[in-house]
């Protein structure tokens, strides 16, 4: 059964506009994180607090200044027999901001100027829940996900919310609003949702009759436990949200 899920997890991610490469987000502490800026261009750092130190290899070609919560790189370009030349070397960037550091493995790309926004410094349960994902590509992490929903398995740095609301999608369905799980720091949010006949015959379900605003805002997955619901039975959907951090 789960097996079968998965793959319809998979061919869905296809078809909605957030892809892996696309799944970025604030910059974590404690976690080296490589990041591409401009290599011709000013490019600004922001701490969710004050900047207290930037620290680089000046013998890279770096220049660098920080103020209040800002910090700025600049990538050197040397002029040789009137040509620029850009930089491609990859370079370390340490950022302490609220005396948290901030590790960067910054490759420098002719692309225009970047924003990097640091995240604030996580809790204990918010480094679990990062730890536990940080290796995972985008789709595996949304898997393991429904993975433990399907199991009923969740690690306890997960936050669970209890719900029972009534949502209407359909005539033919009663739909009900179970469970609210979130993965603070890895910016997703399952939603488990109890879905019934509301009508005398089995009703045919799909994983599309689910792709509702209703049910779940920038919905990145839909796995469907049982397509077919006969009366008196019922079918657990399982909703993966990409979530805002501050939400």
């Amino acid at each position: 059964m789960f097996k079968t899920c998965s793959i319809m997890i998979l061919a869905l991610l296809g078809t909605t506009p957030v892809q892996a490469d696309q799944f970025t987000g604030p910059i974590l502490p404690e976690v080296t994180t490589a990041v591409d800026l401009s290599s011709s261009d000013v490019n600004r750092i922001v701490c969710p607090g004050t900047i207290n130190d930037l620290i680089f290899s000046k013998e890279k070609g770096i220049e660098g200044h920080f103020v209040g919560s800002n910090a700025f790189v600049k990538f050197a370009i040397t002029v040789q027999d009137d040509e620029k030349h850009y930089s491609n070397t990859p370079s370390e960037l340490f950022v302490s901001c609220n005396n948290t550091i901030y590790t960067l493995i910054a490759t420098p790309k002719r692309i225009p100027s970047v924003t990097l926004r640091l995240a604030p410094s996580p809790s204990q349960d918010l480094k679990q829940n990062i730890d536990h994902y940080q290796t995972m590509p985008f789709e595996k992490k949304v898997l393991q996900l429904v993975r433990e929903a399907y199991l009923q398995e969740y690690p306890e740095s997960y936050r669970i919310t209890a719900a029972d609301e009534e949502v209407n999608i359909s005539a033919d369905l009663t739909v009900r609003l179970k469970k609210i799980v979130d993965v603070e720091g890895v910016g997703l949010r399952l939603k488990e949702y109890l879905v019934r006949s509301a009508v005398t015959d089995s009703v045919k379900v799909t994983e599309k009759d689910f792709l509702k605003s209703e049910l779940g805002e920038r919905i990145i997955a839909v796995v469907v436990e049982d397509h077919s619901i006969g009366q008196g039975k019922s079918s657990r959907v399982f909703i993966v949200e990409q979530r805002g951090e501050d939400s």
